[in-house]
This record gives C-alpha cells, sequence and structure tokens, in this order.
C-alpha cells in the first residue's frame, strides 16, 4: 500500500528503509509505516494527543490540563518499529495490515 507523498518522512532501522507518516483525526495521532525494500504489511497504530502517565506509557488516557502534548519522532517511530517487530508485524511480506493497537500495550523511552 503507498503512502501519501505530502508529509512523509523516512527511517532506516535494522538495515530496512521504513517510510511513515502521521495523521490528526478522530482525538488521537494515527502514525502508519510500511517499508519502502519491498511491499509488505502496512503497521498502523495510534496514540493519545496527551499522554501524563509517567514513563512514557501508550495510552488512550482522558485529557487533563496538566498533560504534557505527544509528539511522534523518529526515536517513538524507531520504537514502535521494533516492538511491532517483536509482536509479530511482517514488514517485507504482503498480508493484511498490522495494528498494533490490538496486540497491548507499549511501553516508550521517552526523554525526561
Amino acid at each position: 500500500m503507498a503512502l501519501p507523498k505530502k508529509g512523509l518522512r523516512k527511517i532506516t532501522v535494522n538495515n530496512v528503509r521504513y517510510a511513515w507518516s502521521t495523521t490528526g483525526n478522530d482525538g488521537y495521532i494515527g502514525l502508519i509505516v510500511i517499508s519502502l525494500d519491498k511491499e509488505g504489511q502496512l503497521l498502523s497504530t495510534g496514540f493519545d494527543y496527551n499522554t501524563g502517565v509517567t514513563g512514557g506509557y501508550y495510552s488512550f488516557a482522558e485529557q487533563t490540563p496538566d498533560r504534557q502534548p505527544f509528539i511522534i519522532t523518529p526515536g517513538i517511530v524507531r520504537q514502535v518499529i521494533e516492538y511491532a517487530l517483536l509482536k509479530g508485524w511482517k514488514p517485507l511480506v504482503k498480508g493484511p495490515h498490522f495494528y498494533l493497537a490490538d496486540k497491548g500495550p507499549l511501553i516508550l523511552r521517552l526523554p525526561k
């Protein structure tokens, strides 16, 4: 599946090139990742716009004024890719979309 060219970013993880894009819709930030080396499974997941969980857990928690804005950075994308690979994502094999949100909580290493 092709991603829209506008806003497309690139990252290399374990010598595999990926393209990623974010969207803001429906009350969350969507993240889509696909391999640039070979057309395979598309990875998609989502994040709450705000996170207040110490340690940076993946969260759909209710928003409150004291929460900090969550920004998808290349470091976050790298962690999502590594986690998805551990959970069975096959970026180099054609198959159905891989929805990471269905695979359990994601613990992110966020800068303090």
